[in-house]
């Protein structure tokens, strides 16, 4: 029987946009973007909000989330209108709970796995349309890895890992529970394992932040799969899960299309408004995607203006040099 990992006692004070967490230079909201990935327009959104509610400095999480800091009392209001304006916010209920994170040079490098774009935008979808699912902890975890064994060790309480033949392995709390998964069934699955998390949590009487605190919480919550009918009662053949995870790599690499991907460093994972805009102008229409390891990818680059644009990065402090890793 597995012992539950202890956590701190009380409520989950997760910070959100709706809900702020008073630091001591004022106030920080955490913005859930799935996957990490961003559009140019809604990153300058972000910096602009930073700049004019707040302090003008950005955090990038481990979760590939954004938080704006030194925000001004009251301003919750003006920050999410803005945010709901921008496509940021779609929900008020499910505000803390949009937590997934991705492989991030998925669909650029390697053609052999997949391109997680439609999963993710699907599971986001389904997150939100889901009532019951605004119940979750702040804290809980989804996690998209496209076969790249990268992102899929960094504890997620739902892991999605793409395997062969369109299979993916489900991994609850870092357990590979024998459960394979067609590539279109998996944000329904991901989902499932979600409220089957609630409920499990609620049968014993749980206050749980994540599923590794339950009781046997991942051969719980595969049994409930399997007993409603959501997954099939057998058992598919197991799959050796990553233990380590792989960051990133720095600087630029070659896309399967031929244009380049750059990846680049956040000194201590904090961004200025003003980096920020700048990564924004040197996305363009490609988008930003932000990694768990605070670092930040932009895709579809031409060629010929990579070095320009770096050029232009390192003058906010943006860098592709691990040897600058701070």
């Amino acid at each position: 029987m597995s012992v539950p990992s202890l956590r701190r006692p009380g409520p989950d004070a997760c910070p959100g946009v709706l809900t702020f967490w008073a630091a001591a230079d004022g106030g920080l909201a955490r913005v859930r973007i799935p996957g990490g990935r961003i559009g140019a327009p809604a990153a300058r959104l972000l910096a602009t909000a930073a700049s004019e509610l707040g302090s003008g400095v950005l955090e990038l999480t481990t979760r590939g989330n954004i938080q704006l800091r030194g925000l001004r009392t009251k301003a919750e209001a003006e920050l999410a209108t803005r945010l709901r304006l921008a496509g940021l916010l779609p929900s008020d209920r499910h505000d803390r709970v949009r937590n997934i994170i991705a492989s991030p040079l998925s669909g650029l490098v390697d053609p052999t796995h997949p391109d997680l774009g439609p999963v993710l935008e699907d599971l986001d979808a389904c997150l939100v349309d889901d009532d019951t699912l605004a119940g979750l902890p702040g804290r809980f975890l989804f996690c998209l890895d496209d076969g790249a064994a990268d992102v899929a060790a960094l504890g997620a309480d739902v892991t999605l890992l793409a395997g062969a033949d369109q299979r993916w392995s489900l991994v609850l709390a870092g357990a590979d529970v024998g459960i394979a998964v067609a590539a279109s069934d998996v944000p329904r699955v991901a989902v499932a394992a979600a409220r089957a998390f609630l409920d499990e949590r609620a049968a014993q009487h749980s206050p749980a932040w994540r599923l590794a605190e339950l009781e046997d919480g991942a051969e719980r919550v595969a049994a409930r799969l399997r007993a409603a009918g959501v997954v099939a009662g057998e058992r598919a053949e197991q799959v050796a899960v990553p233990t380590l995870p792989r960051p990133t790599r720095l600087g630029p690499m070659r896309q399967h299309d031929g244009r380049i991907v750059l990846t680049v460093a956040t000194p201590g994972g904090q961004l200025s408004a003003a980096a920020l805009h700048a990564l924004a102008d040197a996305a363009q229409t490609g988008g930003l995607r932000i990694t768990p390891w605070r670092s930040v990818v932009l895709p579809d680059l031409a060629p010929a203006d990579v070095q320009n644009r770096l050029a232009a990065l390192r003058m906010h402090d943006l860098h592709a040099d691990p040897e600058r890793l701070i």
